[in-house]
């Protein structure tokens, strides 16, 4: 008798603004799709409602410190992850998808940052990935982008949508894009249920 697959825990970060309705919102729906769904605070209750305000805080600190903040919140995870976030929230669990042995997926919504900046050259083997992005965001990195690809090769699905809103994917948000959001749902659920699966 072949064992029962050990399910995957999807983890996913927030923006920004913090722990927003926005995120609980996503968080929600992936939890009615089957997964198991946890939603690290890593801002301890603080939320913003203007993103240069929340990136303020975010820089105030460095990317560094958020990456160390989120290692102890997901410290007690047991077995395999998915890793996933928005903006801030993806460059945390790209980090932490690069860094973490049982990681088993990535998703990495609103653009990367260049895994070199944390002294990262080889993409983990097995590990699977998702890049989501608008064409036009003045919040991506071009150059960080092209670097978090290079190294994960075919590992990695880049998806492309039109416009310039940064967090598109977010209901009530004014960047928010229902075409947009919606086809970045079907594709991270239908990814999810393959890493998952």
């Amino acid at each position: 008798m072949t064992p029962e697959a050990t399910m995957a825990t999807v983890v996913l970060f927030h923006s920004a603004l913090g722990l927003t309705g926005h995120l609980r919102q996503w968080a929600d729906i992936l939890e009615q799709d089957g997964h198991t769904v946890l939603t690290p605070d890593l801002f301890d209750g603080h939320t913003f409602t203007d993103l240069d305000a929340g990136v303020d805080h975010v820089d105030a600190e460095g990317v560094e410190h958020w990456v160390a903040r989120a290692r102890e919140l997901t410290a007690r995870v047991q077995g395999p992850r998915i890793y996933a976030g928005f903006s801030l929230g993806g460059a945390v669990a790209e980090i932490l998808a690069l860094t973490e042995p049982d990681a088993a997926g990535l998703v990495v919504m609103h653009g990367a940052i260049s895994p070199a900046w944390f002294e990262i050259h080889e993409w983990p083997v097995d590990l699977v990935a998702q890049l989501h992005y608008a064409a036009r965001d003045p919040w991506v990195d071009a150059d960080d982008n092209a670097a978090f690809l290079e190294l994960a090769g075919e590992a990695c699905e880049e998806f492309v949508y039109p416009g310039e809103g940064h967090l598109f994917g977010f209901e009530g948000w004014h960047e928010y894009d229902e075409v947009a959001s919606h086809d970045m749902y079907e594709r991270v659920s239908e990814f999810l249920s393959e890493v998952d699966g």
